[in-house]
């Protein structure tokens, strides 16, 4: 019994030492170099011409790599990541105090791949979607949809859905998480290029199953497509920027301001997120000073966002 409440107390000693962050995921859409988009022109290892026009996937059981290999989990957390749709995602506050990686799924597991998708409401990851991301009770959900043109004129079409309990792959990512005041960001690339890597799209393979080019493409999914942010030096001083940014008042009744200061030359985008993570709104920067409104109470998170990488983050509290 003694021993049992030692253990206790150095397990609870040991967490203690942590600091609480928010931990945030981030994921810039590639096509080999460039930002991705639909539509544009592109070539894979067969030197096969190809076009994207839907790429859907979800992500789940994730867990976060921290402060020397100390594994958390990140409970009931689903992100449905859906084309060009910027990927900021609030994963939740942790004791942690430096992130080294991070682990997940492709996909939905078992037994929530096979349960009833109309159980979700809107605007859950996991409610019914348009187009739909769910196969059947017996399928699950379509863990990937991905779907394009193909040929020299791009006169063939293909479909990959990939799904299947057993087809629910597990990767993990070494990505140093980014300390910014008291949050850390975990950033990912994914490469879509690399998703049709040995598919011959010159075919038009229409697979919607478990273990054709369905699979392959959650296999590419699985080995290639992801990888840390290969981040490209901005120049600026992101501690710096943090301490500029205010927001006032906070806390407010719904309606607030945002000063940006001289930010405002760098930061391109603001995006809110509320403590599940659910983007509830999106701005475009265009001046110095902005004003926000947001119906409901609650706690949110404002992303301050250059290109594709989130440089800062800022918490408001609406009562």
């Amino acid at each position: 019994m003694k021993k049992s409440i030692l253990l206790a107390a150095m397990i609870s000693s040991l967490f203690a030492g942590f600091a609480q962050n928010s931990v945030f995921l981030t994921i810039a859409h590639k096509l080999g170099n460039l930002n991705f988009a639909f539509n544009q022109a592109s070539l894979n290892d067969l030197s096969q011409n190809f076009k994207i026009t839907r790429v859907d996937y979800y992500l789940s059981s994730i867990i976060i790599i921290h402060d020397g290999g100390i594994e958390t989990a990140v409970p009931n957390k689903y992100i449905l990541v859906k084309g060009t749709a910027s990927v900021n995602e609030f994963l939740g506050s942790f004791n942690v105090t430096s992130v080294e990686g991070v682990k997940f799924s492709v996909g939905v597991q078992t037994p929530v791949n096979n349960a009833d998708p109309t159980q979700w409401l809107a605007p859950h990851p996991l409610s019914p979607q348009l187009p739909s991301m769910h196969w059947g009770w017996v399928g699950g959900y379509r863990f990937i949809a991905l779907e394009g043109k193909a040929g020299s004129t791009f006169n063939s079409n293909f479909q990959m859905h990939g799904l299947g309990n057993a087809n629910y792959f597990s990767q993990t990512q070494m990505a140093a998480g980014v300390v910014n005041s008291n949050s850390i960001t975990i950033n990912l690339d994914a490469d879509y290029e690399k998703a049709l890597k040995g598919i011959n799209v010159n075919a038009g393979p229409i697979d919607h199953g478990v273990n054709a080019t369905d699979l392959a493409v959650l296999q590419n999914f699985r080995d290639f497509v992801f990888s840390p942010r290969a981040f490209v030096a901005t120049g600026f001083n992101k501690l710096e920027i943090f301490n500029k940014i205010t927001i006032y008042p906070n806390p407010s009744s719904g309606n607030f301001n945002v000063n940006l200061s001289e930010s405002s030359s760098i930061i391109t985008d603001i995006e809110i997120t509320d403590v599940l993570g659910r983007r509830v709104k999106s701005l475009k920067v265009n001046s110095a000073s902005v004003e926000i409104q947001l119906l409901e109470k609650g706690c949110y998170f404002i992303q301050f966002i250059n290109g594709s990488e989130v440089i800062a983050h800022k918490k408001h509290i609406i009562e």
